[in-house]
């Protein structure tokens, strides 16, 4: 039977079925694009690292540079940062497992030790994320984080122990890796301090061969 042999009672009824129908398939679909652009609005901002040298927290005159070991022979590079993460979207961000690995003509030679705290007991004091190096960072916000980052001379190979560069990486919340450009080194493992940087560090180098 076509639709034209159908009483008017029943055309109005199939017509107004498909009106319905296809509003709900409309507003269904409105409702999944507004979620989409209102997903998208959120995550379209990003996550900017800001490094400073500063001194250590073990010692107000230790600031970065080579110190002779304690208990073993050679030297020691610390380098303690202020750590400024600033998240511009409108989700929490990751950044998990910031450290510096040192690179001689863009190959990585060698990973620096994330130094957790300095002290024991009640007077420790704790570094990072409550000595951990893994930051979440609240919607349109920044954090700043002390760390401390030590690289032994006992670590590395005699023959390989020579870099020219820092580097900084850290993963985020989907485990990609990124990895920026930190300074320049113009000596290695000699007993004195690396020339501090008397402004902040934007870690906006990205450095394509900082993976690993």
């Amino acid at each position: 039977m076509s639709f034209e042999g159908l009483s008017l009672e029943m055309q109005s009824a199939i017509v107004s079925g498909v009106i319905g129908l296809s509003g709900a398939v409309i507003g269904a679909l409105a409702t999944l694009i507004a979620t989409w652009l209102t997903r998208k609005l959120q995550t379209s901002g990003k996550v900017s690292l800001f490094a400073k040298m500063v001194y250590s927290k073990s010692s107000v005159d230790k600031a970065c540079g080579y110190y002779p070991c304690q208990t073993e022979p050679g030297l020691y590079l610390r380098i303690p940062l202020w750590l400024d993460i600033v998240n511009t979207s409108g989700v929490s961000r990751i950044v998990r497992n910031a450290n510096l690995y040192a690179y001689s003509g863009k190959k990585e030679i060698a990973s620096f030790t994330q130094i957790q705290r300095i002290g024991d007991g009640e007077s420790a004091i704790s570094l990072g994320n409550n000595e951990a190096y893994t930051f979440v960072i609240p919607p349109n916000s920044a954090c700043r984080f002390d760390v401390e980052f030590m690289l032994k001379e006992t670590e590395l190979s005699p023959d390989g122990k020579e870099f020219d560069e820092i580097v900084l990486s850290y993963f985020d919340e989907k485990n990609r890796i990124h990895a920026f450009h930190l300074i320049n080194i113009d000596f290695c493992w000699i007993e004195k301090k690396i020339p501090m940087e008397k402004q902040w560090i934007a870690l906006d180098e990205e450095c394509h061969y900082g993976s690993h």
